[in-house]
């Protein structure tokens, strides 16, 4: 089964793990996730979606794809203190934070990153999302 890298988009370093919002897999070939990462040493949050499927023809399109958006350290800090659930890596978790995490996340804009190149660490481009805590939960939004 292969493994994939969570590492800052950046500086290409090791991410804190802060929320799975959602996540199904690994499986052998396939495995679907919505992560908020955060790196320390670029001071920068990431909410990174990540989709693999190794059922994919070769030459249809592509098996990996990852969409990705900027979330600022102030966003990230009030995610820590906002989401509600107590077991915030718990990816399968069907409670009201995290059902409102992936709802949110799922239409907040992402840019998707391309496969290969010097573009695939790079933040230029990239859009930006914000959290906020509405009615006692916390969720995304994409910042215009």
């Amino acid at each position: 089964m292969r493994t994939w890298s969570d590492l800052c988009l950046v500086c290409e370093g090791q991410q804190e793990f802060v929320v799975n919002v959602h996540e199904a897999g690994p499986y052998e070939r396939s495995h679907d996730y919505t992560r908020v990462l955060y790196c320390a040493a670029c001071a920068v949050g990431e909410l990174r979606s990540f989709s693999y499927d190794g059922f994919v023809v070769f030459g249809e399109e592509d098996e990996v794809v990852v969409w990705s958006s900027v979330l600022p350290a102030a966003d990230v800090d009030r995610l820590r203190a906002a989401f509600t659930c107590p077991t915030p890596l718990a990816g399968g978790c069907g409670c009201p934070q995290h059902v409102r995490a992936y709802d949110t996340s799922v239409r907040v804009d992402k840019t998707r990153l391309p496969e290969h190149g010097p573009d695939r660490h790079s933040p230029a481009g990239r859009t930006t999302v914000s959290v906020a805590v509405v009615e006692g939960v916390a969720e995304f939004r994409s910042v215009d």
